[in-house]
Order: structure tokens, then C-alpha cells, then sequence
């Protein structure tokens, strides 16, 4: 029993004493809605009607002056989609929950470049006029890469490529996303 408990002290330190020394940030980001496109009865594609506000919201944790490790949560809107010979309506909604590590290369005072991998979750909600109603949650490896401003030490602008995969269960659904935001060192 001591032994065990010694264990989890020792991987509780192992774990506490960077987290102690880490420097955390918050950032918000402006992304792009994309297109969607789904077929309906009768096989015929539509496109979404409108171009939806999406956002992320985004914390870390800066262990050294490289490595960082990062939480997010994407709001990428509702798209629209009708089709007005049949007067059928649908519409998706789409999010994402991600984890990643993110390694950074600074170019001097105000610019940096940085790489992302880890994971996302994506989640995807349908409706239509036909009354179906369909959820889904897929995980997918992530990949991203950017670079940022720094316009003072605590405040930088990111701009970054995301990619949060796809599926092919409901079409051919693809999660890539350009982001411009702003990101808070404390």
C-alpha cells in the first residue's frame, strides 16, 4: 500500500512541478465557416444557403519557450440548406472539442511560427423538413501550423490552419478551418 501511494506522489510531482512553471494563455478566434454540401431526395446536391459566424475559444499551457499544450472548443455555426422546387429545408450544426501540443519557432521579437498535433472530437447535428434527425461524434488526428504577431509580450495575433479531419458517414464532411483571433499570455 505505501508503496502504491509513494507511486502516485511521485507521478503527481512529475506532473505538478511543469504545470507550476508553465506560463497560461487564452485566445479567441475568428474562423472560416467553410461550405457544406449534402444530396437529397432524389440525389440532388445542395449548398448551404448562408455562411455561418464561426469561433474558437482556446487555452494553454506554455511549458518552455518552444512546447505548449492547448484546449479548445469550436463553434462553427449552422448551415442552411433548402432546395425551393420541393420546399425541403435542412440544417447542420457543427463543433469541435480539441487537445493538441503546439511547437513554436520564434523569428525575432514580434514573429513566430507554430505547429499543432493532437486530437479533435468533432460533433455534427442534422435536421430537416422530413422530420429526420441524425448526431454524430467522430474523433480524428488534428494538424495545424501558423504564424503569430506579437504585439506586446502578454498579446499576440495567430493566424493558423487547422485541420480536425472527416468523415465520409454522412457525405464527405471536412473540418479545416482558417483562423485569424487573439491570444493572451498572463
Amino acid at each position: 500500500m505505501n508503496t502504491l501511494r509513494l507511486l502516485s506522489i511521485a507521478c503527481l510531482a512529475v506532473v505538478a512541478l511543469p504545470a507550476a512553471a508553465a506560463e497560461p494563455y487564452a485566445g479567441l478566434s475568428l474562423a472560416t465557416p467553410g461550405e457544406a454540401t449534402i444530396t437529397a431526395a432524389g440525389k440532388t446536391p445542395l449548398n448551404n444557403d448562408n455562411s455561418p459566424h464561426a469561433f474558437k475559444l482556446y487555452g494553454g499551457l506554455k511549458l518552455t519557450d518552444e512546447w505548449a499544450v492547448e484546449v479548445g472548443y469550436g463553434v462553427f455555426g449552422s448551415y442552411h440548406f433548402s432546395d425551393p422546387g420541393t420546399g425541403f429545408h435542412a440544417r447542420e450544426s457543427v463543433s469541435a472539442v480539441t487537445g493538441a501540443a503546439r511547437y513554436s519557432l520564434s523569428l525575432g521579437e514580434s514573429f513566430a511560427v507554430f505547429g499543432k498535433l493532437g486530437l479533435a472530437v468533432n460533433r455534427m447535428r442534422f435536421t430537416n423538413s422530413l422530420g429526420m434527425s441524425t448526431r454524430e461524434s467522430f474523433v480524428r488526428p488534428l494538424w495545424g501550423f501558423g504564424v503569430e504577431y506579437r504585439l506586446t509580450r502578454q498579446l499576440a495575433v495567430p493566424l493558423e490552419f487547422e485541420y480536425l479531419g472527416h468523415s465520409h458517414k454522412q457525405g464527405d464532411f471536412r473540418q479545416q478551418k482558417l483562423e485569424i483571433g487573439l491570444r493572451y499570455q498572463f
